[in-house]
């Protein structure tokens, strides 16, 4: 069942009573009437089973407009209009371009839950809207709960393992913290950046993508490039989801690390389209509470599917705060704790390459490679913790 719906509102009144009306029942992907091209794009991402289009009082053509846009792209979606006030020649208008329903803020507050669950409902039983034409969820999101803990280094080692045990897929590494010509602590000569490409009108294409990106190793693409606050709300938000939702449709896996100051706003982004949050920590008192309440916050924007781990990164088995007191903190299972080991970390680093490519083997190199395979072997799941004594 897909659980996203786009809202289509110039006016923020119209997309605040629509979230408290549905009261988080569904992901609510919010976009301005400005673009049609935008609009159709994202219709088109994310596959949903309902569009919603603001009915402006002196402008009712302008959602005809929309209306026509979003048949081009989706034949299988239905159309809701919502409208402070209307006029019967308006609604009969909107009706005849393919609105469902039409829904009044401030009168249809209790029944807009019940009426837009009984369209969406006879959309997801139409033949056209399969499985096939929906886009797919395959994005890790990587982060922490505090600048200080090295996502960085996590998650070149985690796409270098990733691309180990899945040799024959392709694999994009996206870092959204670095600007340089570095993705992660690896090399990165590819000009094209995240901001540029969110910024890219046209569809992302694989010819594009594998004449802009080149391999950094078989299987797997670099790309980085920061994205900045303003960026990430409202039709820039917007961008960044259909632009992910293409890449998504063109890699077998997505992974991207993103700043802990972020993550709120990345989510609120792409949450609908993310299928594992890993959340990286230290073992301190402060990043546990810290933890419990960023993941308390990030169910909202989550897919109810959507794996959830965290990570303890600079684990000592002897320091007094036990990973139980953490996980009773966070309310979370601690699936891998990794030691620090400063001075694989740092050979790693200096030589620009990951830990596996180093003539020594570390711990923390043993236990990330059993957490990927336990991640990505289809095989039952192992109920131990990576990370503990008496584990091989």
């Amino acid at each position: 069942m897909n659980d996203t719906l786009v809202c289509v509102s110039d006016d923020i009144g119209v997309r605040v009573w629509l979230e408290r009306s549905l009261d988080s029942e569904w992901t609510i992907e919010s976009v301005t009437s400005s673009d049609l091209s935008r609009i159709s794009r994202l219709v088109k991402a994310t596959g949903a089973p309902a569009i919603l289009v603001a009915v402006e009082e002196d402008n009712p053509d302008r959602a005809v407009k929309t209306f026509a846009a979003i048949r081009k792209v989706s034949d299988s979606a239905e159309l809701i209009a919502i409208a402070k006030r209307i006029s019967q020649d308006t609604l009969l208008q909107i009706m005849r371009a393919g609105a469902r329903d039409c829904l009044i803020t401030g009168v249809d507050t209790e029944s807009a839950p019940e009426r837009i669950r009984r369209i969406v409902d006879a959309a997801q039983h139409k033949p056209a809207l399969s499985e096939g034409t929906r886009s797919r969820r395959n994005i890790t999101l990587v982060t922490s709960v505090n600048s200080v803990v090295d996502t960085r280094f996590f998650c070149q080692n985690f796409v270098s393992e990733i691309t180990r045990i899945l040799p024959d897929r392709q694999i994009l590494a996206i870092d959204s913290l670095s600007r340089g010509e570095r993705t992660f602590y690896l090399d990165n000569l590819n000009r094209l950046t995240l901001d540029e490409l969110v910024r890219r009108q046209d569809s992302i294409d694989r010819s594009f993508v594998e004449t802009a990106l080149g391999e950094y190793s078989r299987g797997l693409r670099l790309l980085s490039g920061g994205l900045d606050k303003g960026e990430l709300q409202g039709d820039a938000g917007a961008d960044l989801f259909i632009a992910l939702t293409q890449l998504g449709e063109l890699f077998d896996e997505v992974v991207v690390r993103v700043d802990c100051d972020l993550a709120e706003l990345w989510l609120g982004a792409i949450g609908a389209n993310v299928s594992r949050l890993l959340v990286l920590m230290h073992p301190v008192v402060d990043q546990a509470q810290e933890a419990e309440a960023f993941l308390q916050k990030a169910s909202e924007w989550l897919p109810a599917d959507c794996v959830r781990s965290l990570i303890i990164e600079g684990y000592e088995r002897r320091a007094k705060l036990a990973v139980d007191e953490i996980e009773k903190t966070t309310g979370m299972t601690c699936d891998l704790t990794l030691p620090i080991e400063w001075r694989h970390r740092l050979d790693s680093i200096n030589a620009g390459v990951p830990l596996g490519m180093l003539p020594s083997r570390s711990k923390y190199h043993k236990k990330l490679r059993g957490y990927v395979d336990s991640m990505f072997v289809t095989k039952p799941p192992s109920k131990r913790r990576f990370g503990f004594i008496g584990q091989k």
